[in-house]
This record gives structure tokens, sequence and C-alpha cells, in this order.
């Protein structure tokens, strides 16, 4: 009898390393299917524009406050939104003249329209680790509907430091189509192209 005794125990002993194993395989596993949501951070995030301005020189600017909130699951995306709030005000193009008159009633009128804001409405995947996102821009109270594609640049945890995750996207609009003018500033010609290039580098943390 004490013979079996120790036989069970070492059979039970023996299982255990392989327990152990299986649960690390399996919860991994389980966490990717979970959309986790982050919070837009200002230290990980930059929100940038660009514009030709008289067929000759790129000139950029950046959008210093904004806040926002985005879901990942990388197994479903219908679970993945983001939803961004930019203060127009806080535009910064480094001239303290040009972001004087893009202030103003003849471009964004921070005034009448304090908030440009982007919701999404669908997201697709299209790769491995990018997706295309449908949803609604609003600029100088005008919304429309967009898609934009956009990259996992990574998620990971690191212990003792945070949860994040970081996403890429570049595209482009046609600031006519918000309202976005110009007209009395530029005299009524095109000195600024219409299109502009809009860089979104967006890091989020999991709190």
């Amino acid at each position: 009898m004490r013979t079996i005794r120790i036989v069970a125990a070492i059979v039970i002993l023996a299982a255990l390393p392989l327990t152990a194993a299986a649960r690390r395989r399996t919860t991994p596993l389980a966490s990717k299917s979970e959309a986790k949501t982050y919070a837009v951070s200002k230290a990980y995030t930059t929100l940038s524009f660009t514009a030709t301005k008289w067929m000759v020189f790129k000139e950029e600017g950046l959008f210093q406050e904004f806040s926002g909130t985005l879901t990942y699951s990388s197994q479903d995306p219908a679970k993945c939104k983001i939803d961004l709030t930019v203060q127009a005000a806080s535009l910064d193009t480094r001239n303290s003249t040009r972001d004087k008159v893009l202030r103003s009633d003849d471009f964004f009128d921070v005034q009448k329209y304090p908030t440009l804001a982007f919701r999404s409405t669908r997201v697709t995947r299209t790769g491995k680790e990018t997706y295309a996102i449908e949803g609604d821009l609003t600029i100088h109270g005008v919304s429309k509907r967009i898609t934009v594609p956009a990259k996992v640049i990574g998620i990971r945890v690191m212990p003792g430091i945070g949860d994040f995750a970081g996403f890429e996207t570049t595209f482009h609009i046609d600031r006519r189509e918000f309202g976005v003018l110009g007209s009395r500033w530029s005299g009524n010609t095109l000195a600024v192209d219409p299109t502009v290039v809009l860089h979104l580098i967006i890091g989020g943390v999991h709190e």
C-alpha cells in the first residue's frame, strides 16, 4: 500500500509542470481576443500636418493639446475603435504670426470651432499589422466620412513601467471641403496648396 501511495505521489508531481505549462500556453491566447482600451498619451503622441506654400515650401505644424481613447483587439477588428478630440487653438507651426493667421476666422476660426475630432465607425483588417479605419472627421464644424490606413507599431506590457500600444497613420485631406479656405489672407489665390497631409503617431497607455 505504501508503495502505491509513493508511485501516485510521483505521478502527481510529474504532472504539475505540464499543467503549469498548459496554463502558460492558453492564457496569452485568451488575452489576445479581449479588447483593451488605452488613453491617448500626450507624452507618446504626435499629431502633425504639412502643407505646401507657394508650390515651393513644405510647412509643418503640430497640435499640442488633445485627448481621446482607443480600443484594440488583435483578433477581432470589430471591437477596435478610436475617439480623438483636438483643441484647434493648440496648433503650433513655430511661427507666431502664421499661427495667429491659422487660428483666425480665415482658416480654422478657433473661437467659433474650438475642436477638431475623429470618431471611428468601422475598423477592418488589411494585413497582419495594418487596418483601414472608417470614421467621421470634423474640422471647422464640418464632418466628413473618411477611411484612413493605420499600422500597429507595437503592443507591449512592461512590468513595473506600463501597458502600451502604438499606432501610426498618414493620410491627406482637401481643406476646402471643410471650409478652411484662407481666401482673405491669400487674396483668393492658391498660395497654400489645398491638400494637407496629416501624420499621426498615437501612443496609448492602458490604466
